[in-house]
């Protein structure tokens, strides 16, 4: 199934996962509608011939006025909720802004923005794409916080699968390893350490959003070679 002229949103644009797949999707023929707080990585994407709106996804204003500028253009065939944080520390000294910070973007914000685009998804028989990691079915100690946004992600996709498949949307989830992009404090890892890149992260988004519509891709779980095997 090819992407020409299909209309995806991409949340958390602005670089890493999310800027790597905006242009990855422009390259295959979308035609992309994404959003973001930092403004100048936006204007750098809609030269790029991308469709570029503020966006900050814990606040139900924002995401509002999001969908509305979007879905004038037409209804979307795919929503790729892709913003996420992450702080990690011990639960006995985690601040409770950071807490709320994580929750509210990875879990809230993947909630808001489904829900906007939901009708229109339906009427295309479209697709939701949540991006979460390979620890929303793990844990480990100093990530009280983000494991539990990313095991809450899983569960909100599980539940979304059940609710909307007889009515032809399919849901998928990308749990990816250890990524050279941006998190936590604003700094990429280094490329070099053996990590996926965020084009590997897009380009396995990209392969669900490319699936035919009799395929329904229920999960993606990538992993960098080196990286231990856990279960």
């Amino acid at each position: 199934m090819m992407l020409t002229n299909r209309r995806v949103v991409v949340s958390g644009a602005s670089r890493g996962i999310g800027r790597a797949l905006v242009l990855r999707l422009i390259e295959a023929g979308a035609q992309v509608a994404c959003g973001a707080r930092a403004e100048a990585e936006l204007a750098a994407l809609a030269e790029a011939g991308a469709e570029v709106h503020p966006l900050d996804v814990r606040d139900p204003s924002s995401v509002e006025a999001f969908s509305s500028a979007v879905l004038q253009g037409g209804p979307v065939d795919a929503l790729v909720n892709n913003a996420g944080v992450g702080t990690f520390g011990p639960i006995e000294t985690f601040k409770v802004e950071d807490w709320d910070r994580i929750m509210e973007t990875n879990v809230r914000g993947t909630f808001l923005l489904t829900q906007a685009f939901l009708g229109s998804l339906t009427s295309r028989e479209g697709q939701v794409v949540n991006v979460t990691s390979d620890v929303s079915g793990r844990t480990f100690a100093g990530a009280a916080a983000y494991t539990a946004s990313k095991h809450a992600q899983r569960a909100f996709t599980r539940a979304l699968q059940m609710e909307t498949v007889d009515a032809g949307v399919r849901v998928t989830e990308i749990r990816s390893g250890v990524v050279t992009t941006y998190f936590n404090d604003g700094t990429p890892r280094d490329p070099d350490d053996g990590a996926l890149s965020a084009d590997d992260v897009s380009e396995a988004i990209v392969f669900a959003l490319m699936q035919p519509k009799h395929v329904r891709v229920d999960e993606v779980l990538l992993h960098p070679r080196k990286q231990p095997v856990e279960f």
